[in-house]
């Protein structure tokens, strides 16, 4: 009896700290994440996506390499994720996205907490944020994006955290998150800029001691480390190799990141260095007005004035802040609207982070004074201004863009890149020669180098090849194995005839009249 007494005394007490430690889970932050993450779960593309999408994934499973800037970071973590047992590989890099987007939203609740914004204003700020079309489109397809905006919203809680209470070890950790996210998108160095500001400006004197600068570089250091993730890739010799090109022969040159110059020039992007600041004159006023109205929609035109009202009051309430969050939007919209790539559309993602922000705070100033002027009426005439109405108008705003997008974003039974993918290597005939843009190569590769299919057919990115060469090679293969492409030149189609098969053109030799006659 006593024995019994004793054990169940012993489970009462276990089963008071279980439950004293769920009390004291916050419910808004858990949701903060749940939430989003449910919500790009549900609308999850199924398999392999294309363009980008596809590449990173075969990247990631094979073990490859990926074009400029390398992405190590996404390579290496990604690499981690995929050992996850669900779906097959493009459903577990499509599901790190979704994973990366909801971190985000939960990283700027943190952010907003901070200031202080209450929840009915994170709610609606971070709502919109979170199902902004370009946000929710690229949090369920493997992409880079929402994972760098992931790492700028921990850089910007990492300096908050710091700034109250500096030290060594507390300033590493922003410097070692900016390293690590470098190692994922080269965009990093556009937060730079925002980042030195707030440090200048907060804490000065931390500066001047030699602790802070050696935990500086170690968290650098160790960080950067990500890197080397590159060179010791290309020393294995991937299948999958996207950085180099191939020539006229149809032999893959690679570029030799063991060496210091074919290191940088994969890293620094050097072969996207054309399309940096690429507008000038009457050009750049358009592009500016496409991003505003990016924005606007972004935010479904109710934000805007929101967010606007934020800037401001933040402004006057934390300078510092206010200059970071600044100098982050600036130099990321500045450097996007200048950037001539057709895809630039899903580069904006951390001004949006920071727009949030701003939308927080106004919707915080919006409530607090319908507050003020409620209990003002309510001392004159009696009655009370109705602060739930706002609310209502916060959460409706939220319901809508939900409402609004799904259909725009929803990739749960987009199975088109692999169906059409399969079509093409079905159709292929025995050791075919494929060649195609970002829609269709990548895909292919995928089935190839991840699921073990159609081995003997080659598949050459046209990224990766010249027009000439690529013209120069086909001709000379043309007659010993098929050829396939997506849309010949018009300089290719005088030399051969191009026939429909599915989504490509098999090419064949042009018959002259003399070869016809002679015939």
């Amino acid at each position: 009896m006593h024995t019994l007494t004793f054990i169940s005394r012993q489970n009462s007490g276990w089963f008071a700290a279980l439950k004293a430690r769920l009390l004291a889970v916050d419910c808004t932050a858990v949701a903060a994440f749940v939430l989003p993450f449910l919500l790009y779960a549900r609308t999850l593309a199924p398999t392999i996506y294309n363009l980008d999408s596809a590449e990173l994934t075969t990247a990631v499973a094979s073990n490859g390499i990926i074009r400029a800037t390398g992405y190590p970071l996404y390579l290496v973590v990604g690499k981690i994720w995929s050992y996850l047992p669900v779906g097959d590989m493009g459903y577990r890099m499509n599901l790190f996205s979704a994973f990366c987007g909801a971190l985000t939203i939960l990283l700027a609740d943190c952010i907003l907490r901070r200031l202080p914004v209450s929840g009915w204003a994170r709610l609606g700020a971070l709502g919109l944020l979170a199902t902004a079309p370009f946000f929710w489109a690229l949090s369920v397809i493997a992409e880079v994006y929402t994972l760098h905006t992931a790492l700028m919203a921990g850089v910007i809680l990492a300096l908050l955290y710091w700034a109250d209470q500096p030290s060594p070890i507390r300033l590493a950790l922003p410097i070692f998150l900016m390293a690590l996210s470098m190692g994922n998108h080269a965009a990093t160095v556009l937060l730079l800029p925002g980042c030195l500001w707030y440090v200048l400006v907060s804490q000065p004197r931390q500066l001047i001691r030699p602790r802070v600068w050696m935990a500086a570089f170690m968290a650098l250091a160790l960080g950067a480390s990500v890197f080397l993730a590159l060179p010791l890739r290309y020393a294995a010799q991937p299948d999958f190799n996207y950085a180099g090109m191939y020539d006229a022969s149809g032999t893959f040159q690679p570029v030799n990141l063991q060496t210091w110059a074919g290191f940088w020039w994969l890293i620094s992007g050097k072969s996207f260095a054309g399309q940096m600041f690429g507008y000038s004159g009457s050009a750049v006023w358009w592009e500016v007005q496409a991003y505003l109205g990016q924005l606007w929609g972004a935010f479904l035109v109710v934000g805007i004035g929101p967010g606007l009202l934020g800037l401001v009051v933040l402004w006057r309430r934390n300078w510092r802040l206010s200059g970071m969050l600044t100098l982050m939007f600036l130099a990321n919209a500045i450097f996007y609207i200048n950037y001539r790539v057709v895809d630039k559309t899903t580069m904006f993602l951390p001004t949006y982070v920071v727009w949030a922000i701003w939308l927080g705070v106004g919707y915080e100033v919006m409530l607090r004074e319908i507050g003020d002027w409620r209990l003002a009426i309510a001392f004159i005439a009696n009655r009370q201004l109705p602060i739930s109405a706002l609310r209502i108008a916060i959460v409706g705003s939220v319901l809508l863009a939900l409402l609004l997008n799904w259909g725009r974003v929803d990739r749960s039974d987009d199975w088109s890149t692999r169906e059409q993918s399969e079509e093409i290597l079905a159709l292929a005939e025995p050791n075919a020669l494929i060649f195609g843009w970002w829609e269709t190569v990548p895909a292919i590769q995928y089935l190839q180098f991840v699921e073990g299919q159609r081995g003997d057919v080659t598949a050459v990115n046209r990224f990766l090849i010249s027009g000439a060469d690529m013209n120069e090679l086909i001709l000379a293969e043309l007659g010993r194995r098929p050829i396939y492409v997506n849309n010949p030149s018009v300089e290719l189609l005088r030399h051969v005839t191009a026939k429909p098969v599915g989504p490509l053109y098999l090419l064949e030799p042009r018959v002259t009249p003399e070869e016809l006659k002679r015939r």
